[in-house]
């Protein structure tokens, strides 16, 4: 089964907002990376993200990041989204184990879909 693995924050100081947000929600950094950090926050079972960009678009300055289902791997989850209705929009593979495509569901809104881990 597909699990919500992280809601990713979009901002131009990714950092302070993160710090921010470590401190008003007690929580702990899981991940620190450039341009980008990951907070485990205490009775959240998904991560909370901060990435990094250039500009905030109000349609995209919230989005899921999904991991895929393992039995599945991801390109028969992102197969699965595409025939529920989602578009494919990108694919990152920034090391050999690990990357993510971008979708957008049926009504605009922006989510990835990430290799298992």
């Amino acid at each position: 089964m597909t699990r919500i693995g992280m809601i990713t924050l979009n901002s131009t100081d990714y950092s302070r907002a993160a710090h921010w947000w470590k401190e008003r929600l007690n929580a702990t950094v899981a991940g620190d990376y450039p341009g980008f950090m990951m907070l485990q926050v205490p009775g959240l079972p998904a991560l909370l993200g901060f990435q990094q960009v250039t500009e905030v678009a109000d349609e995209t300055r919230v989005h899921l990041d999904l991991e895929a289902d393992p039995n599945l791997g991801r390109e028969a989850s992102v197969q699965a989204f595409v025939d529920a209705g989602a578009s494919h929009v990108d694919s990152h593979q920034p090391s050999e184990d690990f990357g993510w495509d971008v979708l957008r569901d049926p009504f605009g809104m922006i989510f990835c879909l990430s290799d298992a881990h």
